[in-house]
């Protein structure tokens, strides 16, 4: 009994001791998803819905949802923040942090945390 009480009280200690949402995975460096990104296809899904994104080396980028038109942007890692930025003719610049718990990436929204899903794969993949 006193073994099964100890096991509770160490998975709930180290549950509180996790960040907010329970993850605990670790955020990228600038270098780290400039790498990661350079010519690559990120394969993910924005608040349910399938989408592609191709990272040109030159710093193009180009968008596309599931069932959607391409949409054509820009790219950028800021050293100073650890983050990945892109800019959209909708709405400018916005950046985002990049984390992975070792086998999917998350871009995080400021503001609210939202936390989109993605794999990558490499070259020019945008086709579902």
């Amino acid at each position: 009994m006193y073994r099964l009480a100890f096991a509770v009280m160490i998975g709930l200690s180290a549950l509180l001791q996790s960040p907010a949402g329970g993850h605990a995975d670790e955020k990228l460096t600038a270098a780290e998803i400039q790498t990661l990104l350079e010519d690559r296809t990120a394969l993910g899904n924005w608040r349910g819905t399938e989408t592609r994104q191709y990272f040109e080396a030159s710093g193009a980028t180009v968008y596309l949802e599931k069932g959607g038109a391409p949409d054509e942007g820009k790219w950028k890692v800021d050293a100073a923040k650890n983050q990945y930025c892109s800019w959209w003719r909708r709405g400018g610049w916005a950046c985002y942090d990049v984390e992975t718990d070792g086998t999917t990436y998350y871009w995080v929204t400021p503001g609210d945390d939202y936390r989109s899903p993605f794999t990558m794969t490499d070259g020019r993949q945008m086709g579902f």
